[in-house]
């Protein structure tokens, strides 16, 4: 059995009973930083060995994982925080385990936080439909990344980070301010996407803060200080 377990995003009192009676009782637990991890489960006295799995992870680890279904093991995927296949190397491993055991293995969702959901739910903007497109490319492509998220019909989230949160709300801005105005209604459409962002910093941490506004609201509000800056972004635009 392969367990994909969610994990708190920052609030080590956000997960399931179901998932810490799993992470108790599988053979190893799987994580993307074997230190993170277990401050979660010295937290919740849970004993299970740990193993390194994270988006570095060449073929002879995955090939480990994979012996050691083979071998019977019952396993728990976990992720730093949230759930594990969300912006997050998971989902390589899952469809390598049904790539090689189809349905012999059995693949199991322990569902739990996952900032994307969590920040969506107090944005205050409509959510019946959106689109998630994870962290922006850190060079090729990064244009276009930004093109797709003002001219997108639906409101889009994405993650950032603190050394780049910055830089992405300027080039969303300017590329607002670089197109024209006057006589065409899609571009309309994009000043007005850019009139409604809400930025969540350390969703379920003691500095948990949402800033709501304008675009430029928002560049005022996170460039004020450096603290302002510090810890990880859900960005929500439109």
């Amino acid at each position: 059995m392969l367990y994909i377990v969610g994990t708190p995003i920052g609030n080590l009192e956000d997960i399931s009973m179901r998932a810490i009676h799993i992470l108790s009782e599988v053979d190893f637990v799987l994580c993307e930083d074997t230190r993170n991890t277990g401050v979660l489960l010295k937290h919740y006295n849970i004993t299970t060995p740990t193993i390194s799995y994270h988006q570095h992870s060449d073929d002879i680890k995955v090939d480990q994982v994979l012996k050691l279904l083979e071998q019977g093991k019952d396993l728990a995927l976990v992720t730093d925080a949230g759930t594990p296949g969300i912006s997050d190397p998971g989902g390589v491993l899952v469809a390598r385990v049904i790539e090689k055991f189809g349905d012999d293995i059995k693949i199991e969702s322990v569902p739990g936080p996952s900032a994307v959901t969590a920040a969506l739910s107090i944005s205050g903007v409509p959510t019946d439909k959106f689109i998630f497109m994870g962290f922006p490319p850190h060079k090729k492509g990064r244009q276009t990344f930004i093109r797709k998220i003002i001219e997108s019909e639906y409101p889009v989230a994405v993650y950032e980070s603190k050394h780049r949160i910055m830089k992405f709300l300027e080039e969303l801005k300017a590329e607002k301010d670089r197109v024209g105005y006057e006589g065409d209604e899609d571009i309309k459409k994009k000043k007005k996407n850019l009139s409604s962002v809400v930025v969540c910093r350390e969703l379920s941490k003691m500095h948990e803060t949402v800033y709501r506004g304008s675009i430029e609201d928002i560049i005022a509000k996170v460039g004020a200080t450096s603290d302002d800056q510090r810890g990880e972004f859900v960005v929500i635009v439109g």
